[in-house]
C-alpha cells in the first residue's frame, strides 16, 4: 500500500473522529507543559543550584566572642559533620569602596558623568577560587590585582525594573581602578579574654590602585552583585595591614591590636560547609559547642526565586503527567471507537486484500495526524511565549535575567514532546491490535 493511500485514508477518517478536537487540545497542552513550563522550571532550578554551589552560600562566619578559636576549638569544628574546612580572616573580607579614577576612558567618562562609582570588594578566602571567562585568575596574578564581573555596573540603578547599561568587564582587563573605602574600615580587636578594648576601631581609608587581570561570569542569582570585584587574600591582608599602620596602631604584642594581629585565634573565622542544605545543621552543632556562629551563610538569595523554582517544578511535573495520562485515555478511547464504529469498513479492507499491518498503519497515521496538529499548535504558542518572555527579561534588571530560557534547552524539550506525541498513539494502537486482528472480512456484511 502506497504512503499516499495511507495518508488519504487517515485524513478522511480523522475528519469524522469524534475525539479529534479533544486530542488536539490535549496534545497542545502537553507540548506547552513540556517545553514552556519545564523550560522555566529547568532555568530557575539551575540558577538556584548554581547559587547553592557558590563558596559564599556554603560559608558561615564564626567569631571569638564567646571563646578563643584556638587549635582545640578549630579541630572540634573541623570534626563536625558536614564541615569541609575553616579559615581565619587575615585581611578584609567584604567592604564598600568608591572608584576615584580609572585608566579606562569609557569608564572614566561615566564616572565624570554620573559621579562616584561604588563597588563591593570581596577577598578570596582559604581555598576559595573565582574562575574567569577572560584574562587571568587571581592565583596567577600579583598583589593588588582584581577580577571584575562580565556585566559590570558600579553606579546607582535608576530604574530597578530596567536593564542597566552595563560595562563590558572584558574591556577593563589590563586597566587600573583606583579605589578608596567609602567609610573608615572597622575592626574589632578581641584581646585574650575575649572582650574588646574599645569596641570597633576605625581604620583610615586608603586609596589603592588595582589592576584588572580578568573577568568572571556573574550568575543572576547573586542579587545586586554586578558591582562586586574580587581580590586575593594577600591583597586583602595588605589593605588591612596598611590601614593599621596609617592609623598608628602598634602591632606589638603588648597592645590589644597587636595581640589580635598576631594571634589568629582572636580573629573571625569562616566555616565552609559541604552543602547549602546542611547550613542549619552545622549552625546548630557549633552553637551547641558554645561557638558564636552566624545563623545564615554569607550569600543570600531571594525567597521569590526559590518559590518560583518550586512552583515551576511542581507545575511541570503535574501538567506533564496529567496531559500524558489524558492523552493516552483519549487516544485509546478514540482507537476503540474507530475499531467499533468502522468494523465493517475494516472488514471490507481485509476482504479486498488489505493486511492487518496496512490497516494498522492507516489507523496510526490517523491518530498521528491529530496529535501532530496539536503538537504544531502547542509549539507555535510555546515559541511565541518564550521569545516574548526572553525579550522582556533581557531588558530587565540583573536578577530578572535568570528567567531567560536557553533555546538549546527549549529545543531538547521540544524534541522530547515530539517523541511523546509520536509514541503515545503508537502505544495506544498496539494496545488495540488484538481487537483489530479479531475483525474478519465477513464483518463487512454485518452492518
Amino acid at each position: 500500500m502506497k504512503l499516499t493511500n495511507v495518508n488519504f485514508l487517515a485524513k478522511a477518517n480523522a475528519k469524522i473522529n469524534k475525539n479529534e478536537k479533544g486530542i488536539k487540545i490535549v496534545s497542545a497542552l502537553l507540548v506547552i507543559s513540556i517545553t514552556l513550563i519545564s523550560a522555566f522550571s529547568i532555568t530557575v532550578t539551575k540558577a538556584v543550584n548554581k547559587y547553592k554551589e557558590d563558596y559564599r552560600a556554603r560559608t558561615l562566619e564564626v567569631d571569638p566572642w564567646l571563646r578563643k578559636l584556638d587549635d582545640n576549638v578549630i579541630e572540634s569544628i573541623k570534626n563536625t559533620e558536614h564541615v569541609v574546612d575553616i579559615f581565619p580572616l587575615e585581611g578584609i573580607r567584604n567592604d564598600s569602596f568608591s572608584v576615584t579614577q580609572t585608566s579606562n576612558q569609557e569608564f572614566q567618562n561615566r564616572i565624570d558623568d554620573k559621579g562616584d562609582a561604588h563597588i563591593d570588594i570581596w577577598s578570596l578566602l582559604g581555598d576559595e577560587k573565582r574562575s574567569v571567562i577572560a584574562g587571568k585568575t587571581l592565583d596567577e596574578s600579583p598583589v593588588l590585582s582584581c577580577v571584575v564581573p562580565s556585566d559590570f555596573y558600579p553606579f546607582e540603578v535608576e530604574n530597578e525594573n530596567k536593564k542597566p547599561d552595563y560595562i563590558d568587564g572584558e574591556s577593563l582587563i589590563g586597566k587600573t581602578i583606583t579605589v578608596k573605602a567609602i567609610n573608615n574600615m572597622l575592626i574589632q580587636p578581641y584581646n585574650i579574654d575575649g572582650s574588646s578594648e574599645s569596641g570597633s576601631l576605625e581604620l583610615p581609608a586608603i586609596e589603592y590602585k588595582l589592576k584588572v587581570v580578568g573577568t568572571y561570569y556573574l550568575s543572576p542569582t547573586e542579587t545586586g552583585y554586578y558591582d562586586s570585584i574580587y581580590i586575593s587574600e594577600e591583597t586583602a591582608t595588605k589593605i588591612l595591614d596598611d590601614a593599621l599602620t596609617k592609623g598608628g596602631y602598634s602591632k606589638d604584642n603588648e597592645t590589644t591590636v597587636g595581640k589580635w594581629w598576631n594571634d589568629l585565634s582572636l580573629r573571625t573565622h569562616y566555616v565552609v560547609v559541604d552543602d547549602f542544605e546542611n547550613i542549619e545543621s552545622v549552625y546548630n552543632a557549633l552553637t551547641d559547642m558554645n561557638v558564636c556562629c552566624a545563623d545564615d551563610s554569607e550569600l543570600g538569595i531571594q525567597d521569590s526565586i526559590v518559590n518560583a523554582s518550586n512552583i515551576f517544578s511542581f507545575a511541570s511535573v503535574f501538567l506533564i503527567i496529567s496531559t500524558v495520562l489524558l492523552s493516552v485515555i483519549m487516544i485509546i478511547q478514540s482507537t476503540a471507537n474507530a475499531l467499533s464504529l468502522r468494523k465493517s469498513d475494516i472488514g471490507l479492507l481485509k476482504a479486498i486484500g488489505y493486511k492487518n499491518s496496512r490497516i494498522f498503519a492507516c489507523l496510526y497515521c490517523e491518530q498521528f495526524r491529530v496529535t501532530f496538529t496539536g503538537f504544531a499548535v502547542g509549539t507555535i504558542i510555546s515559541i511565541i511565549v518564550t521569545a516574548v518572555s526572553n525579550l522582556f527579561f533581557a531588558n530587565r534588571n540583573f536578577i530578572d535575567r535568570l528567567y531567560i530560557i536557553n533555546w538549546g534547552t527549549f529545543g531538547i524539550l521540544l524534541a522530547i514532546s515530539f517523541l511523546i506525541v509520536t509514541v503515545v498513539p503508537l502505544i495506544c494502537q498496539l494496545i488495540a491490535l488484538r481487537k483489530l486482528n479479531k475483525i474478519q472480512p465477513k464483518d463487512a456484511m454485518n452492518e
